[in-house]
C-alpha cells in the first residue's frame, strides 16, 4: 500500500466516523461484545462439553492458570456457595439401598480406539479418546438417557493417605480417576442431569499393567501445556465396566467454576496402583512452571450432607424401590 493510498484510506475512515457516528458506535460497540463473548465462551461456557466439540477437551483440557490447590488460589478461594457440591464423603451405613431393574451397561469400551491423547493442563492429567466408529456410552441402572464418554482425569497428592478427591468411610485413597460423560446430542430424552461422573478409587497395591499405557509416557508431558498423542488403548483399561453395587448421588465439578447439575456414580472397590506409578504422576509441574502437581484434590464438601440423598444401587429385577433387608438377602444370591 503506498503513501498516497493509505492517506486517502485514513482520510476516508475519519470521514466515516464524523458522517456517521452513531454507526460508528454500534460497530465498535459489537466488536467489544464479540471479543468479551469469546474470553467467556473460552473460560465459563466451554465447560460443557454440549457447547464445545466432544474433542476438544473441553472440561480439564487447556492450560487453566486462575485457579490452583494451593494457599492464594486454592478450594477455599473459589467461594462457591452451592448446597450440592462435590467431592463428598460416602459414608456406608448412611447410605439409601436403592433397587435397580437393568444393570449398568457399558458399550464399546473395550474397542479400540483410532487415537488417544494425553495433556498435561497445569492441573491434571487428561486422556482423550476419538474412535472412527461408535463412541463409548453408559446406559442402563436408573439412567433415563445414555451418556457419552468424554474424557478423563487423575486425582493425587505426594502423600499416600491422600489423594481422592471423594471420601469412603472417612477415607481418602492415593488416587482417583474421574471419568466425564454427557449425554447424547440435542433431541434425545432430557435427563434430570446433563453430565454424569464415574470415579475410581486407586489404592497402593501391586504394579497394575493395564496403566502403564499412561505412565510410561507421562515423562513426555512433565510441562504444563504439554499434549502428546500415545499408542490406543481401550478404554475399559481405566474404566472398569462396574454393573451394580454402586453409589450415586447429585453433586457439581470438583473445579470452578463448580457447576451443579452433574451425577456421580463412585465404586467403592478400589482399582490397583503401585508407589513406583503413582510416583511418575507425582513429577509432573503444575501451571506455573516450576513447582510439582502434589496435590489436586478439592476438599469434601460438607454443606447440607444431612439432606444429600445417596443411594448404593444394587441390582434387583423385581423393581427399582427402596430395597427392604430381605430383598438385599435376595440381590447378594444373585450375585
Amino acid at each position: 500500500m503506498t503513501e498516497c493510498s493509505l492517506c486517502s484510506l485514513l482520510n476516508n475512515g475519519y470521514r466515516c466516523i464524523m458522517e456517521y457516528p452513531l454507526l460508528t458506535f454500534i460497530l465498535s460497540l459489537l466488536i467489544v461484545v464479540l471479543f468479551i463473548f469469546n474470553i467467556y465462551c473460552g473460560n465459563i461456557i466451554c465447560y460443557f462439553p454440549r457447547n464445545c466439540g466432544l474433542g476438544d477437551g473441553v472440561l480439564y483440557g487447556g492450560v487453566v492458570t486462575n485457579f490452583d490447590y494451593g494457599p492464594q488460589s486454592g478450594p477455599h478461594t473459589w467461594q462457591v456457595s452451592d448446597t450440592n457440591q462435590s467431592p463428598i464423603n460416602i459414608i456406608e451405613k448412611d447410605a439409601r439401598r436403592f433397587a435397580i431393574r437393568e444393570l449398568l451397561m457399558w458399550n464399546h469400551y473395550d474397542d479400540m480406539p483410532s487415537a488417544v491423547k494425553m495433556e498435561n493442563n497445569g492441573h491434571t492429567v487428561v486422556i482423550r479418546a476419538a474412535f472412527e466408529g461408535n463412541t463409548p456410552t453408559i446406559c442402563g441402572a436408573d439412567l433415563l438417557v445414555s451418556y457419552t464418554f468424554v474424557e478423563l482425569c487423575f486425582r493425587w497428592s505426594l502423600w499416600n493417605n491422600e489423594g481422592s478427591e471423594h471420601m469412603l468411610n472417612y477415607r481418602r485413597f492415593p488416587m482417583e480417576i474421574q471419568a466425564m460423560h454427557r449425554t447424547g446430542p440435542a433431541g434425545d430424552n432430557i435427563s434430570s442431569y446433563d453430565l454424569l461422573m464415574v470415579a475410581y478409587f486407586l489404592d497402593i497395591s501391586s504394579h497394575n499393567p493395564y496403566l502403564e499405557p499412561i505412565v510410561q509416557n507421562l515423562h513426555r508431558i512433565r510441562k504444563a501445556g504439554s499434549r502428546i498423542e500415545i499408542p490406543p488403548f481401550p478404554l475399559v483399561y481405566l474404566c472398569y465396566p462396574f454393573r451394580t453395587g454402586f453409589y450415586s448421588y447429585g453433586g457439581s465439578l470438583t473445579e470452578p467454576p463448580c457447576y451443579q447439575g452433574v451425577e456421580w456414580f463412585v465404586y467403592p472397590e478400589p482399582l490397583a496402583i503401585s508407589e513406583s506409578q503413582l510416583n511418575e504422576f507425582r513429577q509432573l509441574l503444575s501451571a506455573d512452571g516450576r513447582k510439582r502437581i502434589v496435590s489436586n484434590a478439592r476438599p469434601v464438601q460438607d454443606v447440607a450432607m444431612e439432606t444429600r440423598v445417596v443411594n448404593l444401587n444394587q441390582y434387583n429385577p423385581m423393581g427399582a424401590c427402596a430395597m427392604t433387608d430381605s430383598q438385599q438377602s435376595d440381590v447378594a444370591i444373585l450375585e
